[in-house]
Order: structure tokens, then C-alpha cells, then sequence
């Protein structure tokens, strides 16, 4: 329990997943794959709605994966952030090899063990992360100090190119 004094740092997180993928549409079983005509359409639509806010003071940060990278060079080009590419904010699932690194089949309890060290390693910030449904998913609930849901498809309200925007003062460390 944090005492009396000791105040929780605020971290902020702007979410988005990817635009739509050729493994969305089914024309790529590739855990790799890129964005399909209509993602990156999508991902250029919501730079430009995102264009208007002020976003100083945050830090992009991406999936390896390409379809996230696609989707963080579009935003990057008209939001004014450079995005880095933080491997703990990769999918869940089958195991891949992206960008050489091999990464084995996850159970989904070490990907919340995963995304937890991840926002304990950055509270405080202010963070702009393009990453995947299952990823976005588990992030909110940690974030909001709920116990995360892991069954059923828990990720199938995190849509395409849609914004999450969460401000939170918790104490990450607790979680």
C-alpha cells in the first residue's frame, strides 16, 4: 500500500492497434504480415484526425511485428513522433520469428507477466503504443488494476486503427 505521502506517478497511454492485416482478412496465415490496402487507408485516416492533438511530451512505441511498424510510419508522418519498436509490446499467439528474432508460442499468463514489467518499466510516461488486439486488451486492464481477463476472446474489442486513450495515476508497481 502506498503511504500518505507517496503520490502514484500518472501514466498516460494512447493505444492503437494496427490497421487491418492480410492475417484480419485471411489472405495470410504469415504471423508477420503486412497491412492490406484498406490498414493502411486506415492508418492514414486516423493520422490525420490525431494531426489536431497536441502529443508533446509522448514517446511512440511499436510492435516488431511489420503490420504495427506499417501503422506507426503512417501516424509518425503526420503526428510529428518517431516511434521505437519495444519487442514486449508484440502479439500474442503462435510463435514467429519477426525481424530475426525468434519468439516461442506464449501462454497467455507470461504475456501478462510480460506487459506488467513493461508499464511498471514506464510509468510515468506518456506513451503512444501501436501494438495488437490481445496486447491493447490486457494493457487496459492492467493499467486500470483490474485482474486481467484471459478467456474466451477477451482482445475482440479492440478494433482496427481505433484509439485508446487512458490516463492513469496507479501505482504500477502494486500491480
Amino acid at each position: 500500500m502506498a503511504s500518505p505521502t507517496h503520490r502514484p506517478a500518472t501514466t498516460e497511454l494512447l493505444m492503437v492497434r494496427h490497421g487491418q492485416s492480410e492475417g484480419n482478412t485471411g489472405v495470410s496465415t504469415d504471423p508477420d504480415c503486412v497491412l492490406t490496402e484498406l490498414g493502411l487507408e486506415q492508418a492514414n485516416s486516423l493520422a490525420r484526425r490525431l494531426k489536431v492533438l497536441n502529443l508533446a511530451g509522448f514517446i511512440g512505441i511499436s510492435s516488431p511485428y511489420r503490420r504495427a511498424i506499417q501503422t506507426a510510419e503512417a501516424l509518425a508522418l503526420s503526428i510529428g513522433l518517431t516511434f521505437e519498436v519495444d519487442a514486449d509490446l508484440r502479439e500474442w499467439g503462435p510463435a514467429a520469428t519477426i525481424g530475426g528474432q525468434a519468439y516461442a508460442q506464449e501462454p497467455v499468463l507470461d504475456t501478462v507477466r510480460r506487459l506488467k514489467g513493461f508499464l511498471r518499466r514506464r510509468a510515468g510516461q506518456k506513451l503512444f503504443i501501436v501494438s495488437h488486439a490481445a496486447p491493447i486488451a490486457l494493457l487496459t486492464q492492467i493499467a486500470w488494476g483490474e485482474p486481467p481477463l484471459t478467456e474466451g476472446p477477451f482482445w475482440a474489442g479492440v478494433g482496427n486503427c481505433c484509439p485508446r486513450w487512458l490516463k492513469v495515476s496507479a501505482d504500477l508497481d502494486a500491480s
